[in-house]
């Protein structure tokens, strides 16, 4: 575990770790914030959001820097949402996957994250709560065109909850990466993509080791994460298995916990400063 004092780089997942229940920023979050922008200490945003969704959020804690979306898919600019880094599914592998899911377990209800847009199956917004924005499609497998950036299907069933999907749609040797942001869906990448890759990538951006990057999150898709950062930190309201991965666990997200871990970085800095 990397010494508070160490931290040159913070990321944080949003839903259910920086955002509060009503998916915003407290105004304790908020100061620490802007303290860390003023103290020139970096905050990146790495989130299942899709960009499209994340970057209003990213753009109330500044408008500088970088957020990584879709689990690790998708790095872009906050300014201008300008993709620096996408890893996709190429048009025809993605509806070869989509029919695949759809052939192994009969009521799986899919859906396509794309940079032009969110395509759900006509029923998927009835199975996830807070369902996002998006357009409804009869077939996802027919979504996928030519040139198109699919960066993350998703997967539901009415009958089974999210982390169970996983058994029955993804197989050894498949290529896939299967993870989960909430109860509810299965979350699809391609190889390669995970938020302990995107660490990393980002690591390299801000020419860091990764041992002086902070990562916090509350569920198994920021396992990646966590396990590559210097520093590893769970909300109290976090999936068992991330509170066990974690070297500390923060207040939930409600109690701003992220906050704290910013001031306990900032102030470790200041010390080592002044000493």
């Amino acid at each position: 575990m990397s010494a508070p004092d160490r931290i040159r780089l913070v990321c944080t997942d949003l839903d259910g770790t920086l955002l509060d229940g009503r998916g915003t920023l407290g105004p304790l979050t908020r100061g620490t914030l802007t303290e860390a922008a003023r103290a020139g200490l970096p905050v990146v945003c790495v989130t299942g959001r899709p960009l499209r969704d994340a970057l209003p959020v990213c753009r109330e804690i500044g408008p500088d820097g970088l957020v990584v979306c879709s689990n690790g898919a998708v790095t872009a600019e906050v300014a201008t949402g300008r993709p620096l880094w996408c890893r996709s599914f190429p048009g025809r592998r993605a509806r070869a996957v989509l029919a695949g899911l759809r052939t192994r377990l009969p009521g799986v209800v899919l859906g396509v994250d794309t940079l032009r847009g969110l395509f759900l199956e006509r029923g998927f917004d009835e199975l996830v709560p807070h369902c996002w924005r998006h357009t409804a499609v009869p077939d996802a497998v027919g979504v996928p065109a030519p040139g198109d950036d699919v960066v993350k299907i998703l997967a539901a069933h009415p009958d089974r909850p999210g982390p169970s999907l996983a058994a029955a749609l993804v197989r050894p040797g498949d290529g896939l990466l299967a993870t989960c942001s909430t109860p509810h869906f299965l979350e699809i990448a391609p190889p390669g993509v995970d938020k302990g890759a995107a660490l990393r990538r980002l690591a390299d951006h801000y020419r860091i080791r990764v041992t002086a990057v902070a990562a916090v999150g509350d569920m198994p898709n920021d396992l990646p994460m966590l396990r590559a950062a210097g520093l590893a930190a769970a909300v109290a309201n976090a999936h068992p298995s991330v509170r066990r991965c974690a070297d500390l666990v923060l207040p939930g997200n409600e109690e701003e916990g992220v906050a704290d871990l910013l001031a306990m970085v900032l102030s470790a800095r200041r010390e080592t400063v002044w000493s």
